[in-house]
């Protein structure tokens, strides 16, 4: 490894390119985590510089000492061999989100110093920010060459003839209402262009913006660039002062310091990536994984590029409108898991190395676990990359479903029961049975019957991730019938923490169990709305069941009842206020309208009354009747006439018989929709 001490200016000051190799993330860096603070340690030498010339112009008494220099860090690379007509190349092995947003400064920097009259600045930094060539390829011009995601945004960038508003309007922070994330190179290029320009006219983003108020002009710039579509520049009525130009460009390229290490033959790149600290974004278990996986692929002299455009760069990129790619957000994204949220490709990663190790593993251990797994035997890359890439669209259809069918219901269902230590076991199920077949529909039948038994029954949780464990293991080592092996493991679990409740239990938590307050609503919701699917079948069109968050869970007995006259007792005692209490949390008390009722309807009589005129006033049970819900068809029934404990109990007793063929233990024949719905109306 070959240290070497530069400057900004000298780290882009010769004709060579700083590579992203298309298999490490994008451009990940923030305004406020990152950009900012580095913004803040260039201008304190910038400042610096100025106080050092003043006292030098205070005369030779005064004699100024050499100022400190600030480290920024270190950037790792490895040479490109060299091809005829190419410009000299380096992959960055580690700091490309630090060569990169340097990159970005000088440009926004030289865009800034255009606005300066008879200034040389900017032509001294077109020769940092543009290699003079001629090259056989127009990109070999560009000192940073990013990965697919940034290429766009580094082109437009880099022409010093894009304006700032041309750059607003290709990337708009708004349409209309609508606000839109405007690519992070972009934020970051705006962020440094008005820093800059602010600077030359002496102001400060640490500067309140109103001596009233503790907002800096700092916060008001990230916001403006996150909200507007023209941001505004900085004290756009002072002047701009050359000397501070000078000062900034002075410090870049004499008083901020980086260390290049430039690997050799022998230096192994993959534990310099996994070992190296620097100051930036943490690196995701993802990032580790596929640094691993085609660093692996280029000791072996595959096509790496190919393999990554056929494999991995779903993860990375999108396509967006023309013939654009940008990074891809939706795996970047957020997911909750229990009580942690992970980035959406962490957590798949985090359940295929479960998958493949069939060992409990630990979130934060991802990476470790799953090259333990690659290297017990010899892997054919193609083949494990086109698993994995099956794997993931499995993994998304079960955390984002879409559509009516029974996959993505049964998605719906896990996702509101917060079950998602079964994910593997899902994962294993649709890699070895067909999406349409019945041996899955069988096998997904059982476990949503097991998860939503021990959720009703109030079984503990806490042991899911070993039990799911055994449940992997059972399946993928069944030579055949995987489903039948899964129902196997799930009837021989005896243990409580374990076992699948029997119809006796199930049906006595069902009816007196107070599930709105100890399941909370969102798993009643969710289980209430699996009952109303299975009554409606597949084949709906678009009488599909609402999403959940359409959807609210109503009482048809209103909590408040001890405060409605419609629905007090004379004379009632503790007991029976108990009783009461449970009862108007039970199943039988709650149902699903796509809308709230309001408030006067829902704390209303549950009968049509007249009101002072005479005329009708509809009660609950007429304003439930008119829902589209067929759960709702029960109310129609005239008999009903008054609602208490009594009518409660038996519309509990209703719907567990519903619930009782939804989720039965087990069953080998499917119940028709129209079973389902019978029972849901109370025939």
């Amino acid at each position: 490894m070959q240290p070497n001490k530069t400057t900004v200016t000298g780290l882009f000051s010769t004709p060579h390119q700083y590579q992203i190799p298309i298999f490490q993330r994008g451009y990940v860096w923030t305004l406020e985590k990152q950009v900012g603070p580095l913004w803040a340690d260039i201008q304190d030498r910038s400042d610096a510089v100025l106080e050092q010339q003043a006292l030098t112009a205070k005369g030779a008494a005064m004699v100024a000492k050499p100022l400190p220099k600030h480290f920024l860090g270190s950037i790792v690379m490895t040479p490109v061999p060299n091809t005829f007509g190419r410009v000299p190349a380096f992959e960055v092995i580690d700091g490309q989100q630090r060569s990169t947003t340097l990159q970005l400064l000088l440009l926004a920097f030289r865009q800034a110093a255009l606005q300066l009259a008879d200034s040389p600045i900017p032509q001294m930094l077109d020769g940092l920010a543009r290699n003079p060539g001629p090259y056989q390829r127009p990109e070999d011009h560009y000192k940073v060459w990013p990965t697919q995601a940034g290429q766009d945004e580094m082109r437009r960038l880099s022409d010093s003839a894009t304006s700032i508003q041309d750059l607003c309007a290709a990337y708009p922070a708004r349409d209309g209402r609508r606000k839109i994330e405007r690519p992070l190179m972009v934020q970051t290029f705006l962020y440094l262009y008005h820093a800059c320009l602010g600077y030359m006219r002496g102001l400060d983003l640490t500067d309140p913006v109103d001596p009233t108020t503790d907002g800096t002009l700092g916060d008001a710039l990230v916001a403006d660039i996150r909200r507007s579509n023209a941001v505004a520049p900085l004290g756009a009525n002072r002047q701009l002062d050359p000397a501070r130009a000078q000062a900034l460009y002075m410090a870049l390229s004499d008083h901020v310091q980086i260390m290049t290490l430039t690997l050799e033959v022998e230096d192994d790149p993959q534990v310099i990536f996994e070992t190296l600290n620097a100051r930036g974004e943490p690196l995701l278990a993802s990032d580790l994984v596929r640094n691993f996986v085609f660093l692996e692929a280029a000791r072996q002299g595959r096509p790496v590029q190919q393999l990554y455009a056929e494999y991995w760069s779903p993860f990375d990129l999108v396509a967006t409108t023309g013939k654009g790619v940008s990074a891809n957000a939706y795996w970047r994204e957020k997911e909750r898991q229990g009580r942690l949220t992970y980035p959406r490709i962490d957590l798949f990663f985090y359940n295929y190395t479960v998958l493949r190790s069939q060992e409990v593993t630990l979130a934060s251990h991802v990476f470790q676990a799953f090259k333990t797994w690659w290297q017990k035997q010899p892997r054919e890359l193609e083949v494990e990359l086109a698993r994995l890439v099956a794997s993931s669209q499995h993994f998304r259809e079960l955390v984002s479903p879409e559509g009516t069918g029974y996959l993505a219901e049964f998605a719906r269902l896990i996702k509101s029961l917060d079950v998602g230590t079964v994910t593997p076991v899902y994962l294993v199920l649709r890699e070895r049975l067909d999406s349409d077949s019945a041996e899955l529909r069988q096998a997904l039948g059982d476990l949503a019957s097991y998860l939503t038994r021990r959720t009703v029954c109030a079984l503990t949780t806490k042991s899911y991730n070993r039990f799911f464990m055994r449940v992997l293991q059972a399946v993928t080592s069944a030579d055949a019938e995987p489903h039948l092996a899964l129902r196997k493991v799930l009837l021989e679990a005896t243990a409580p923490s374990e076992a699948w409740p029997d119809d006796t239990t199930f049906r006595d938590k069902w009816r007196h169990r107070a599930a709105y307050i100890e399941l909370r609503p969102a798993k009643t919701c969710g289980i209430l709305r699996a009952l109303e699917y299975a009554a409606r079948g597949t084949m709906q069109g678009s009488n599909h069941v609402p999403v959940q968050a359409d959807l609210t869970v109503e009482h048809v007995m209103p909590q408040s009842w001890e405060k409605l006259p419609t629905y007090q007792m004379t004379d009632m005692t503790d007991v029976q206020r108990q009783l009461r209490e449970a009862a108007v949390h039970s199943f039988g008390n709650l149902t699903l309208l796509t809308q709230p009722l309001n408030s006067s309807v829902s704390n209303g009589p549950f009968v049509d009354s007249e009101d002072a005129a005479g005329g009708r006033m509809l009660g609950k049970r007429s304003r439930l009747g008119q829902s589209a819900l067929l759960m709702n068809t029960y109310f129609h029934h005239a008999g009903i006439s008054e609602w208490e404990e009594a009518a409660i109990a038996v519309r509990s007793k209703t719907l567990c018989k519903a619930a009782l063929l939804v989720w039965p233990r087990p069953a080998d024949v499917a119940v028709a929709p129209t079973v389902v719905a019978s029972a849901l109306a109370g025939n």
